[in-house]
């Protein structure tokens, strides 16, 4: 069984996303040909590193459909991550590369007729959508009907949709669903703080069109120099020091945002569907190195846009779209080095017909939240609430029952959301962390080539000589590989030579006691595997499972608690 294998993840999988593999494996056993599995999971929560993984699993000839360029290049670069020897052919933006074992595909330009007939005679075993919401397209349709005996996995952060066309009618239930507020929880995403920024602008004079605020109403409405210059005011107040990406309502809209973060001495810039490609790659590039602070967007950065360090959302389009706006505020709860929480400033306009209310973060997210509170804060607040009410029967025993229940659930959450460690950002975009009292140095480096990919490189004491740990990889992947190596180091300073890629035993071949704990633990290696590769892989596996247990005490005390509270 473990003499060939595929070449493991650079990161082992999170507890959620391996039960989300495995829902998706046994749905597939039960109905391999014309089989359809549906996963919803939050933006930053690896949709695409958990599809790459039932690819992989499944080893059947994979087609991934999706509707942005950018969302193609990132699957194909997870698939050549999780194997370096993965053949991946890319059809569309004027490429054509069909017969690939794993194929990454534009709906775009598969949909038209021509390119059916290539769909039917390469029989795609396996076809995955990303962002699947849009599956219900007239495009989508007739790729599905050309591959009616493949099965199919659709990935979503946000299932529900304008028109009302329910994405469970066509993939039935989800098999694996989760939500914001279990993986920030979790501490898998970052905190969010909402702050209302109220304007004197009225909202009741828009109409509305395909479930949202009509586009022309709405910007006649809302882009008014006024309005603009409280935006611009409101992130002075709450979030100068941190990285933004504000949503517009049209390109126009868009510059005059901007023109009032740049009138006030911010760094701002903006990109929409007009602007160049080239161009919008320098903006992009340009902000990703921390060179500006706002970037004004109008959708271009909804769907298939992260740069983990962006700290604030500013909702200057009002939505009444519960996909668009959680699509928005997606882009800014991803974990990354130094990063508490994420700000979001809701701009709310005045609105008396309750017909025309846009979303807000505690509407969409469904918890009760105070102006200025974070989630975490808000649901320990109404945890608090909740055991300190009294109760109607038995109030003595019912009041120390609930206490001790927000008490284990507390204490359950401190322990599951590791304190974050101390990340500085240098100017040249790495991330530094030193470590223990020899002050061991661990850097994330960002690639020349690839953008949110970083490597980690580290400087030990007392040499101090350069060396890797991991080469190029997802941010969050680099993060938490450096992280679970930094606290080794924090625990023992003996344990140096286990994180020390120079120390002689690493070469060495794995020790029988190696291999019998990979194969203990399951884990696919390569014959030839060194002790350095094999300690690895199982110091991986160990820190999964101790987070695993933290994460199931979590989950044991949230009924009983979400019960009490009832």
């Amino acid at each position: 069984m473990l003499s060939a294998p595929s070449p493991p993840l650079a990161l082992t999988l999170r507890p959620y996303q391996e039960e989300c593999v495995q829902r998706v494996l046994n749905t597939y056993q039960e109905q391999p040909e014309g089989g359809k599995a549906l996963v919803v999971l939050p933006t930053g929560c690896g949709k695409t590193v958990v599809f790459t993984e039932v690819a992989r699993r499944l080893g059947l000839t994979t087609l991934v459909i999706a509707h942005r360029q950018e969302l193609l290049q990132q699957a194909a670069d997870k698939f050549r991550l999780a194997d370096p020897t993965a053949v991946v052919g890319q059809v569309g933006t004027g490429r054509h590369e069909w017969g690939a074992p794993t194929t990454v595909a534009s709906i775009q330009t598969i949909s038209r007729p021509e390119h059916l007939k290539n769909l039917s005679q390469f029989r795609y075993q396996l076809v995955v959508i990303d962002e699947g919401h849009h599956a219900t397209s007239d495009g989508y349709k007739a790729v599905l009907a050309a591959l009616s005996n493949a099965f199919v996995l659709a990935v979503t952060a946000t299932p529900d949709r304008l028109d009302k066309q329910r994405i469970e009618s066509s993939f039935g239930e989800p098999v694996f669903s989760t939500t914001i507020l279990e993986m920030v929880e979790q501490g898998y995403l970052c905190d969010l703080r909402a702050i209302a920024v109220r304007t004197t602008t009225s909202l009741d004079g828009v109409h509305t069109q395909g479930g949202d605020f009509k586009t022309r109403d709405l910007e006649e409405a809302v882009d008014t120099p006024e309005r603009n210059l409280r935006i611009m005011r409101a992130y002075q107040e709450h979030a100068k020091d941190r990285q933004a990406i504000c949503f517009a309502v049209t390109v126009e809209h868009a510059h005059h945002l901007a023109e009032a973060f740049q009138k006030a001495g911010f760094r701002a810039a903006v990109v929409s569907g007009d602007t160049p490609q080239e161009e919008r790659k320098h903006i992009l590039q340009a902000y990703a190195r921390g060179e500006l602070e706002v970037l004004c967007n109008v959708s271009v950065l909804t769907e298939g846009y992260d740069h983990p360090a962006t700290s604030c959302i500013i909702m200057a389009r009002p939505t009444k779209s519960r996909a668009l706006y959680t699509q928005a505020i997606g882009r800014g709860t991803r974990l990354a080095p130094g990063k508490r929480d994420c700000v979001i400033l809701d701009v709310t306009d005045n609105c008396l017909k309750h017909r025309l209310q846009p979303q807000l973060l505690q509407q969409a997210l469904g918890v009760d939240m105070r102006n200025g509170e974070s989630i975490t804060e808000a649901r320990h607040r109404l945890h608090t609430e909740a055991a300190e009410a009294p109760a109607p029967s038995e109030p003595g025993k019912e009041s120390n029952e609930r206490t001790t229940k927000v008490l284990a659930r507390t204490s359950d959450l401190l322990v599951n959301i590791l304190a974050p460690m101390d990340w500085k950002r240098l100017s040249s975009g790495a991330y530094v962390l030193e470590v223990g009292e020899h002050r061991h140095r661990i850097a994330l480096v960002p690639s020349a080539l690839r953008e949110g990919y970083y490597a980690v490189w580290a400087k030990l004491a007392p040499t101090f000589k350069p060396q890797l740990w991991l080469k190029e990889s997802p941010l969050e992947w680099a993060q938490t590989h450096a992280e679970m190596k930094a606290r080794l180091l924090q625990t023992d300073e003996k344990k140096r030579v286990l994180v020390d890629s120079h120390a002689p035993w690493r070469s060495y071949p794995a020790s029988l006691k190696q291999l019998s704990t990979l194969r203990y633990y399951g884990l696919d290696f390569q014959p030839e595997i060194t002790s350095g590769e094999a300690s690895d892989l199982i110091g991986q596996e160990k820190a999964r499972r101790e987070q695993a247990k933290a994460k199931q005490r979590v989950a044991r005390q949230a009924p009983r608690s979400r019960q009490k509270t009832s």
